[in-house]
């Protein structure tokens, strides 16, 4: 027997699941560029923080964006909705903490999605799977799993800049029993599988940190592993400063999601998808299903088409290809079946 559910009850838990995606869109669209002590927000500025937000939206990380469009400052000023001054606390290598004076621009997000249009770019929005990330450090104090407040703060901070979501492992009897420091310098993937899916992370990833300390001021290396979508992959490069290797293997990562889950945008060429979900027991699972399509970075308007017992059929409204991928992503719907004529069908996970 079906529930109802008190109409006001509905419409306000539906505002909140809608209120989370609004939100995380809007981080997308918020670019930060540091200011000398005591400057002000001048165009240099500004173009760096529209190209922080560029960045995270393409995965274009070999070459700014802001450089390859040839924009200038009176682009960058017909994007902006707000801009202001902020204070972040940075963690230097020895411990030390330093205070930053940053411009903080939030552009018009309909705005910078035409932009990118227009010039036929892939846009990676809100569909961005967590990562599940594993830390190895070999040092002059031996071989450890990573705990350093101060990487983990260069970690913190290029998550933000690239709009990567990092989960830790908490290093329980589980986790060490399923992942040892031999699997992470090894770059042993399969050794995590377990962990991601008790994490809830698409998005496998192991940093092995080495130390060559025969020379005066030692060679670091790097080797990054990753598993998205069921592809490896990963980087070795070595370098003098560990926070450079960790932002470039941290942009080789976000790249490599952007090429899986960007779309390229169809201005006037949108196409229509019908989409049946059975399993709606519900007015919660109903707003919970219509808040999920409707903020799939693919999807430009939902509609109701046709309502049966515990299924409901939804008509998208489509800006690029690969519905199916991002349908699945998010783990609220599961396959349930091959389609029937033009209606995919999901089920509601349980």
């Amino acid at each position: 027997m079906t529930r109802s559910f008190p109409k006001l009850f509905v419409l306000l838990l539906l505002a909140t699941v809608l209120l989370v995606p609004a939100a995380m869109a809007r981080d997308l669209y918020v670019g930060e560029a540091v200011l000398p002590e005591g400057g002000r927000i001048d165009n240099q500025a500004l173009l760096r923080a529209l190209d922080e937000v560029l960045v995270r939206l393409t995965g274009q990380v070999e070459q700014s964006p802001v450089e390859s469009l040839g924009l200038g400052p009176a682009d960058v000023n017909s994007l902006i909705q707000t801009r202001h001054t902020v204070r972040r606390e940075r963690m230097e290598e020895d411990g030390e903490t330093v205070s930053e004076l940053r411009a903080r621009v939030e552009f018009d997000e309909p705005a910078v999605n035409q932009l990118l249009r227009e010039n036929r770019i892939p846009r990676w929005g809100r569909e961005r799977p967590a990562i599940l990330l594993w830390m190895a450090i070999d040092d002059e104090d031996g071989v450890s799993f990573a705990e350093d407040p101060w990487l983990e703060s260069v970690v913190a901070e290029q998550a933000r800049r690239l709009g990567l979501e990092i989960v830790y492992p908490l290093g329980d009897a589980l986790d060490m029993a399923e992942v040892t420091l031999a699997d992470i310098r090894g770059g042993f993937i399969d050794s995590s599988v377990a962990a991601a899916g008790r994490y809830g992370t698409g998005v496998i990833a192991m940093l092995d940190l080495r130390a060559d300390d025969g020379l005066d001021d030692p060679i670091w290396s790097a080797r990054w592993s990753w598993r998205l979508g069921g592809s490896d992959g990963g980087l070795q490069h070595t370098g003098l400063y560990r926070d450079m290797l960790v932002r470039r293997g941290m942009e080789r990562l976000a790249a490599t999601m952007a090429g899986r889950y960007a779309i390229r945008d169809t201005e006037g060429e949108g196409q229509l998808r019908r989409v049946r979900v059975e399993g709606i027991i519900d007015d919660v699972q109903f707003a919970e299903v219509q808040s999920y399509l409707d903020n799939l970075g693919i999807v430009e308007d939902v509609r109701i088409v046709a309502a049966r017992e515990r299924s409901l059929e939804f008509e998208l409204d489509l800006s690029g290809d690969g519905l199916e991928q991002f349908l699945e992503m998010g783990g609220l719907l599961v396959r349930d079946g091959p389609a029937v004529g033009d209606v995919l069908q999901y089920r509601l996970r349980r």
